[in-house]
């Protein structure tokens, strides 16, 4: 178990509003690490390439 009560089997989900240079770096660390991450972003084109790593693109913030 982690510090956060997880053992490496759980998978967080896990929402990033705006993936500006430290949004996108960590929501592209979360992806890599194996759990489910939501990406959105004002301007979609900023969280599109994300998806290549594994994050789901949102289309609103809701």
């Amino acid at each position: 178990m982690d510090a956060y009560g997880l053992t490496m089997t759980e998978k967080l989900t896990v929402s990033v509003l705006g993936t500006g240079i430290m949004g996108a770096a960590m929501a592209r660390n979360l992806a890599r690490a194996g759990h489910v991450v939501r990406v959105w972003n004002r301007h979609r084109d900023r969280a599109e390439p994300l998806a290549a790593d594994g994050a789901h693109v949102a289309g609103t913030a809701a």
